[in-house]
Parts: structure tokens; C-alpha cells; sequence
């Protein structure tokens, strides 16, 4: 419409301007037909003398010749009446006898013309010497000069010289007004049928531009709403959806619920098959989802292969993780991805509106939560809990010194004493790191660690108790007590290359021997990057220091890192041990890992060991070496002297124990 309009107009003005050259034109041939005639026709019937300043009537016979020779040319020409003037403004001659002879006051145009210029006009017929011809309707008027050389006999066209009167014409206005409405009505026919034409063009071509940049526009405003690979809504929707839901659902006092699910070892698919197969698995994850949602609800491809739902007016949170768990059944079954089916599992996280929290940014940012408290603890699915929150403001504020007690010296070790169930003699002591918090006081690792262990923070915390160990182990020796000691490291740190090369500059700054040494890593620590793990684990055990295995049992994974890598002890995780003797399955799996640490002639320690019952029964078992509450809790380092020197086995039933099994 707008072009429409704008071609419209340029059509108007261009008429117009069209037109009144038009009509210019047709005055202007008007006038040059007029200036013919009197050059042809009446410039010869006159001479210079007969308009001569002090005006003498031409004689009856010279006017008769004159109106004979001039009744034809003016019929010729179309010419209703005529005069000549001279420069006094007398009629020297007019067709109209009566106006022979007379004066006559000076008009505008005569003026111009007796000055040298033709001129013209459409008159109303309103002068004195024109009312004779206002019988012949309206006119137009043209006036051409006469001009001759001084002395000359006759007039020129030479306009360089003298005016020595006018020559004035009327024609009938009426057959050109005509010819001009029949040239405009041409002019504007085709002016009209060419801009039609250029509109229609225009008109095609701007459609056709205006479709595809309303396609391009609907298609960018559904890219930047929607993820490419899937055609789900993307994050930001996402966002936008579960505003809206949380919304209306705080308007109906209703809950929402948010699922996050993301794929669980997604990166094999990819390694194994390539990015294609794995994005294939997300389309078809993508569609499955799409098929089981409710009509209002919502999910979304957050990003890599994360996954969320909105799911609104659920009734709790029983409710959500009912609709967690039908998800995950749907995910369970084969994905056929070119030759192979794809068994591909999921860790969901759950967060309901308002308990859990009362934004969009706050519910989603907790269904992640959920999510990894899942994926970790291999669970599948969890509901929020503020427990489990690594990430809430007052934890990140306490990560955030953990910079400045580190260099303060903040952190410590406490040892907690291991014993031999064989002798009931002390072997050893493991450290475990406590913060001695400037304003919070002393504070257990449960409290700090599981902020800092996934950021560079966990290497310089791992170095500084490294150094804290090594130098007790030090003060220990001299004072008698020449007990091995076991550090923590973390998978960090075990990835790190450097490792056996920190360790090595860190024995010999402190003159401790390697194989007092003894750093303990858990299974997952190992599993997360066994090729690694193997290369620094082999680097260190070069060095004579030990290698332990911690929380042995939760790994769920292969046990053949046991034959690869260079390890001394399994340490087996206290929830096996705390139900050894009233758990059958329990005491079956503890069982199970000292017949398997005595085959492979490692050294089997039981960790949470915490009444006499459990002591005897590992003993029994054949178990190695115990720690526990039972046995003594973590200490600091000066009390660990005493601790030692103090300490009865028997008193503690490790005596008895002894007995029991040398009496059988």
C-alpha cells in the first residue's frame, strides 16, 4: 500500500509537470503559428511608413487591397480578429473596420511587445479595443513586434532591430483548450499504464522481498527462540515459559516443577561414533520427550545434552519425581542410531516453584543442582535439597577464603591412628585437613571441601597439607615415633603431570623418606582418566611412596585398574564396614574385598570402624588394618604422640582378638 501510495504520487506530480508542458507547448505553437502569419502574410502588406509616429489612416483603396489580400490568411490561419499597431498605440489596420484609426490605452502585453518580446495571453476580453470580439467567446491573444532597420522599406525578422509596432491575433482558445484535455488525457492514459506497469514490477518484486524477509524474520526470530539441532525451545524460551508458568501458578497458588535431565556418558557416544550419531541421539531423545508431554508443558534443549522440563500445576513433589522416573523409562529403551542401539541412560534433577525457589533463575539454577547431586551419587534422580547445594552464596563466600587461609596457615592436619589387627600395634596415621577458621572456628572437611575440590584451589590446598604432613612426619621422627602417614589427593590433582615432581622436591625439603609416605585416592579419582592416572600414579610409586585406594567398593566400575596401577592398599569405604556384622550384604562385600586385597597381596585397612564387635569381626575376616572412632578420632598432630604412647590394644579388643586368634 505504501508503494502504492508513493507511486500514485510521483504519478500526480509527474502529470502535472507532464501536463503543464502540455499546454505551454500548444500556447507556444499557438504563438510560433502566429508569428508565421505575420511574417508570410502581414509583414508584406505594410510598410515601415505606415506606422509612422504621427499616424496618417491609410487611404480607402490601400485598405481594400490590404483586406483582400489578407481574408484568405486569415482564414487559413484560424484568426478571428487581428490589428497593427504602432508604437502610439493607433490601429494602423484591423479585419474590424471599426476599430481602424482609433487609439487605445497601452496594455501589459502590448507594452512587452512594442519593448521586443512576443507575448500572449488568454484574455477575458475586458479591454476597450477588445469588445467587439467578445462575441466570439474566449480567446487567446498574440502580440508580435514589427521590427525594421532605419530607413528600410519594409519589415525584418531581425530582432536586433527597432519595434516600430505590433502586430496583435486572436485565435479561438476553445480547439486548443481542446487539443491540450485530449493531449492530457493521452499523456495521463499512458503515464498511467506505464506506472501500472512499473507498479506491478515493483509490486512483485517487493512482495516476493517482503515474503522472504517475513520468512527470514520468522525464521531468525525461531532460531534465536528455538535450538537448531532439535526444533526445541532453547534456553532463553525456556526461561521465558517457566516466568510465565511460575506466574500463573503464584496467581492459582499452584507449584511448578522444573526437571532437568542430562545424559549420562554422552562424550562415549560422541568418541566412539562421532558427533553425528550423537546428535542423532539428541533429535530422537528430543522427539521422545516432545511425545509424552502434557498439553501446557514445556521442554527445552538447554544446551550440549541437557535437557528440561516445565511441568505446571503439579501437585508435589512426590508427584514430580512420578514424572521423573516415566521419563526415564521412556529414555530406556534402544535408540537405533545407523547399525547399533544406543542404551542410553539420564541423571535427573527436580526442583519444585515456590519451595525450592522463587524465580525462573533460582528454580532452574536448582533443578541443576539436583541434577548433578544425581549424576555423582548415581542415583538417577534427585529432588533438590539445600544440603546438597554446593553453589549457595554463603558456601561460594567461604570458598572465596579458602585463598587467605591457605597462605595464612589456616589449614591443618588432623591423624586419625590406623592399627594393625594382627599385632595391635600402631602403623600408621591418615591426615584428614580441618580449617581453623579465624571466626567460624574448627571446621571438618564435609564443611569446605566438596566447594573448592572441582577448582584450582584443590592443588595449592593439596600442596600446603602435602608440606604440613611432611614436616610432622619430620618432628615425629625425632621424637621416636617413625609412623607412616597418608595424604589425600584428589582426581585434580592425580591428573596433574607434575605430580611425582611436587612430591619428590616436597620429601627432600623435608628429609622424609618416600616410603613413609602413603597418598590414598578414590576410585573415581582413578576412573575419571585411567591413562593418565596410570602415567603419575606409576611416576610416584617410582619414588617408594604408597598408594591407597579409599572409599573402595563405591567406584562401580571394572576392577582391572587394581592389576594396572601400582597399588599397596584397598581401603574399604565405612558404609560397608559400620554393618558388617548385622548386614549380610555388607559383611558379604567386605568379605569379598580382603579375599580379593589378599590375593592380590595388597594391604586391606577398614575405615569407620566404631565398636568392638566390628573390630573382632573384621579381624576375623582377616582384615589388615583398622581405623575408627572406636580406635581413637582425628587428632592434631601434637596429640598424636601421646595418643600413641598411651595406647592399649587390648583395651581397645584388639588385644583379645589377638588371643582369640591364636587360640584357634
Amino acid at each position: 500500500m505504501l508503494s502504492l501510495l508513493l507511486v500514485a504520487l510521483i504519478g500526480v506530480v509527474l502529470g502535472q509537470v507532464l501536463a503543464a508542458r502540455l499546454r505551454h507547448f500548444a500556447l507556444a505553437q499557438a504563438e510560433q503559428s502566429a508569428r508565421v502569419a505575420t511574417n508570410v502574410s502581414v509583414a508584406p502588406l505594410f510598410t515601415p511608413a505606415d506606422l509612422q509616429r504621427n499616424f496618417v489612416p491609410l487611404d480607402d483603396a490601400r485598405t481594400a487591397e490590404i483586406d483582400r489580400l489578407l481574408g484568405p490568411a486569415i482564414s487559413a490561419n484560424g484568426i478571428v480578429r487581428m490589428k497593427v499597431w504602432n508604437r502610439e498605440h493607433w490601429v494602423v489596420y484591423s479585419d474590424n473596420a471599426r476599430l481602424r484609426g482609433k487609439w487605445f490605452p497601452s496594455s501589459a502585453l502590448l507594452t512587452d511587445t512594442l519593448r521586443g518580446s512576443t507575448t500572449r495571453e488568454i484574455t477575458d476580453l475586458s479591454r476597450p479595443e477588445e469588445q467587439e470580439e467578445r462575441n466570439f467567446g474566449r480567446l487567446m491573444a498574440v502580440y508580435v513586434p514589427l521590427h525594421a532597420a532605419p530607413g528600410a522599406d519594409r519589415f525584418t525578422d531581425d530582432p536586433t532591430q527597432p519595434v516600430l509596432g505590433a502586430f496583435e491575433v486572436y485565435i479561438p482558445y476553445a480547439p486548443i483548450a481542446a487539443s491540450i484535455r485530449s493531449d492530457e488525457r493521452r499523456l495521463y492514459a499512458a503515464l498511467a499504464a506505464g506506472l501500472l506497469v512499473l507498479y506491478l514490477g515493483q509490486f512483485r518484486l517487493v512482495a516476493g522481498a517482503s515474503r522472504r524477509l517475513r520468512r527470514q524474520s520468522a525464521e531468525n526470530a525461531h532460531q534465536a527462540t528455538h535450538d537448531r539441532l532439535t526444533g526445541l525451545p532453547n534456553r532463553v524460551l525456556f526461561h521465558e515459559r517457566l516466568e510465565a508458568a511460575i506466574a500463573d501458578a503464584t496467581r492459582r497458588g499452584r507449584s511448578v516443577a522444573v526437571v532437568v535431565l542430562d545424559l549420562d556418558r554422552f562424550k562415549e557416544i560422541n568418541d566412539a561414533l562421532g558427533h553425528r550419531s550423537g546428535d542423532e541421539v539428541l533429535v530422537q531423545i528430543g522427539r521422545r520427550l516432545q511425545a509424552r508431554l502434557r498439553a501446557g508443558d514445556t521442554v527445552a534443549r538447554l544446551g550440549g545434552d541437557e535437557f528440561a522440563m516445565i511441568v505446571p500445576a503439579i501437585e508435589d513433589a512426590d508427584a514430580a519425581l512420578v514424572f521423573a522416573a516415566d521419563i526415564d523409562a521412556l529414555l530406556q529403551k534402544p535408540i537405533a542410531v545407523g547399525a547399533f542401539d544406543l542404551d542410553v541412560r539420564a541423571s535427573f534433577g527436580v526442583a519444585l516453584h515456590p519451595e525450592h525457589g522463587a524465580d525462573a533463575d533460582e528454580l532452574l539454577q536448582r533443578a541443576d543442582v539436583a541434577m548433578y547431586t544425581a549424576k555423582h551419587a548415581h542415583s538417577g534422580c534427585e529432588l533438590y535439597h539445600r544440603d546438597n547445594d554446593h553453589y549457595r552464596p554463603e558456601r561460594l563466600e567461604l570458598a572465596a577464603e579458602v585463598r587467605r587461609g591457605i597462605d595464612a596457615g589456616e589449614f591443618v592436619p588432623f591423624y586419625q591412628p590406623k592399627v594393625d589387627l594382627r599385632t595391635g600395634a600402631v602403623v600408621g596415621a591418615e591426615a584428614l585437613v580441618r580449617w581453623r577458621h579465624p571466626e567460624r572456628g574448627t571446621l571438618a572437611p564435609g564443611a569446605f571441601i566438596d566447594v573448592i575440590e572441582n577448582t584450582e584451589l584443590i592443588g595449592p590446598l593439596t600442596i600446603a597439607m602435602l608440606d604440613a604432613v611432611l614436616a610432622d612426619q619430620a618432628v615425629f621422627a625425632e621424637a621416636g615415633v617413625d609412623l607412616p602417614l597418608a595424604v589425600n589427593v584428589s582426581a585434580r590433582t592425580v591428573n596433574r603431570r607434575d605430580l611425582a615432581a611436587t612430591i619428590a622436591e616436597r620429601l627432600l625439603v623435608h628429609g622424609v623418606a618416600a616410603s613413609r609416605l602413603e597418598i590414598e585416592l578414590t576410585e573415581s579419582a582413578v576412573l575419571d582418566n585411567p591413562v593418565r592416572a596410570k602415567e603419575v600414579l606409576g611416576e610416584v610409586a617410582a619414588l617408594g611412596v604408597k598408594i591407597a585406594i579409599d572409599d573402595f567398593g563405591t567406584g562401580y566400575a571394572s576392577l582391572a585398574y587394581l592389576t594396572d596401577l601400582p597399588v599397596g592398599c584397598l581401603k574399604i569405604d565405612q558404609r560397608f564396614v559400620k554393618h558388617v556384622v548385622d548386614e549380610h550384604r555388607d559383611g558379604a562385600i567386605v568379605t569379598f574385598s580382603v579375599e580379593l586385597g589378599r590375593s592380590l597381596g595388597l594391604t586391606v585397612v577398614a575405615e569407620g570402624v566404631e565398636d568392638v564387635a566390628t573390630l573382632q569381626r573384621l579381624a576375623a575376616l582377616g582384615c589388615d588394618v583398622a581405623q575408627g572412632y572406636h580406635l581413637a578420632r582425628p587428632m592434631p598432630a601434637g596429640d598424636l604422640l601421646a595418643w600413641v604412647a598411651a595406647f592399649d590394644p587390648v583395651a581397645a579388643g584388639v588385644g583379645t582378638t589377638v588371643e582369640q586368634r591364636g587360640a584357634r
